[in-house]
């Protein structure tokens, strides 16, 4: 018998089931991104062919959050947390996002200075603007880091954060610069996107400072096509991360619930990562000390095979242990040695760069900032520049980091692939040795 009686006072269910559905994603996505992989045509047709007949497969749920299984972003987050060594770890869709994250967690906002060196990629500095605060740039040293006098001479009233960036690598001066910010209370973000799985005198870079970010994206020590982690031993610091990183505020035990003690309640943005990003980051920092291990195995063969020329000099690595090993600086004698020796390293096979590599501007060196150099905004507010008086403002020029132009404008830089054979190595050391002989005066004295 059919009755009007309403569910909520006891009546039947009018929509009693719905579904199943199909998963959002399935199959077709699936052979798209096996397609990433480039197998033969015989693997790639037998894998269709098992996917294609298989009516069991169900997607995956590619959000982290309210995911009915394990997530993968939480997997990589616990594995990056004890790589590195701290007490908390956060995802992000990139390194840039932690690094505006971190500040934004530290308070850092319109009026504040953040001090940064003139050689790292421009995501350092940008994001310092775009958290409405002021980048300081300071010079680097031949570490190809920040160099701690430097530092100590930037630091004005307005300071709220230094930002040691471990380039190509290889560790910055990381107790001079610690030293140095305990003495003023100044805490330290280090940007870490270039040497993931290094160290310094036994600890992991990204666990010294207040706040440590890294960079997944392709061309990183450890990868995740794109993808950053923010690491800290701060609880509310890292509460704070998390709602800057997520303004739904999913990770929130209740997401619509009021402020807790910890602040974790104020506008964020969105800059969480995919479980796809996740997944994969997770079997990189699994392998991320073997990647490591090879990269410096490799760099340390092709550096004591190069024989000691006149007027060659190598990086000053403030702990050549604990370098990554993902290139080989050699500092030539002067900038017209360096411009000439780039191209004939290329043309012998060598993957050398340098600031010589073509006409285009390069974005890690600070005089191609022509966004912070010229106080550029994108909007008519003006900020992070209005939000000092313009007479206080930093006086930036294209040669105000001579020691940082002179030092780049010698280097010549050798990436190192961890798949490099003892072969390789040995025919890269070769041309190293074939080059600089015709550059170089030689004595024949192998560098150790």
């Amino acid at each position: 018998m059919k009755t009007n009686k309403l569910a909520i006072n006891g009546g039947p269910k009018a929509v009693d089931k719905l579904g199943p559905f199909p998963t959002k994603i399935g199959k077709d996505e699936l052979l798209e991104v096996l397609d990433l992989w480039q197998y033969s045509g015989e693997t790639k047709a037998a894998i269709t062919t098992l996917i294609e007949q298989d009516n069991g497969i169900k997607g995956p749920h590619l959000f982290r959050y309210y995911n009915p299984r394990p997530s993968k972003v939480a997997a990589a987050e616990d594995a990056m947390r004890n790589l590195i060594g701290t007490t908390y770890c956060m995802a992000a869709n990139s390194c840039t996002s932690t690094l505006i994250t971190a500040y934004r967690a530290l308070g850092i906002g319109m009026g504040d200075e953040v001090i940064v060196p003139a050689y790292t990629f421009f995501a350092t500095s940008a994001t310092v603007a775009a958290s409405n605060a002021i980048p300081i740039i300071v010079d680097i040293d031949d570490t190809l880091c920040m160099a701690p006098e430097a530092i100590e001479k930037a630091i004005t009233k307005r300071t709220k954060a230094i930002v040691p960036v471990h380039m190509r690598g290889a560790a910055a001066q990381m107790d001079a610069i610690m030293d140095i910010a305990n003495k003023h209370g100044i805490p330290v973000v280090e940007d870490t996107a270039q040497a993931a799985g290094g160290s310094f005198k036994n600890q992991m870079l990204g666990s010294i400072g207040t706040i440590g970010c890294f960079s997944f994206d392709y061309y990183k020590v450890i990868v995740s096509g794109e993808g950053g982690f923010l690491t800290t031993d701060d609880k509310r610091l890292y509460t704070r991360a998390l709602n800057w990183h997520d303004c739904a505020a999913c990770w929130r035990p209740d997401r619509f619930g009021p402020e807790r003690e910890n602040e974790d309640l104020f506008c964020g943005e969105n800059y969480r990562m995919s479980e796809l990003e996740g997944a994969v980051a997770l079997a990189q920092i699994r392998k991320a000390r073997t990647i490591v291990s090879r990269h410096h195995a490799a760099k340390k063969k092709i550096k004591d095979a190069i024989e000691r020329f006149e007027g060659l000099t190598f990086r000053r690595l403030p702990d050549e242990q604990g370098d990554t090993g993902i290139c080989l600086t050699l500092f030539m004698p002067d900038a017209d040695t360096a411009r000439n020796v780039l191209p004939a390293l290329q043309a012998e096979g060598v993957p050398a760069g340098g600031i010589y590599d073509s006409k285009i501007r390069d974005w890690h060196v600070y005089n191609y900032w022509d966004h912070i150099l010229q106080y550029k905004s994108v909007s008519a507010d003006r900020l992070p520049w209005s939000g000092v008086p313009r007479n206080e403002l930093p006086k930036y020029t294209k040669d105000m980091c001579p020691n940082s132009l002179s030092l780049l404008a010698r280097a010549i830089l050798i990436d190192i692939d961890y798949n490099l054979s003892n072969e390789d190595c040995t025919r890269i050391a070769a041309a190293i040795n074939k080059v600089l002989n015709v550059y170089l005066a030689e004595t024949r004295v192998f560098v150790k």
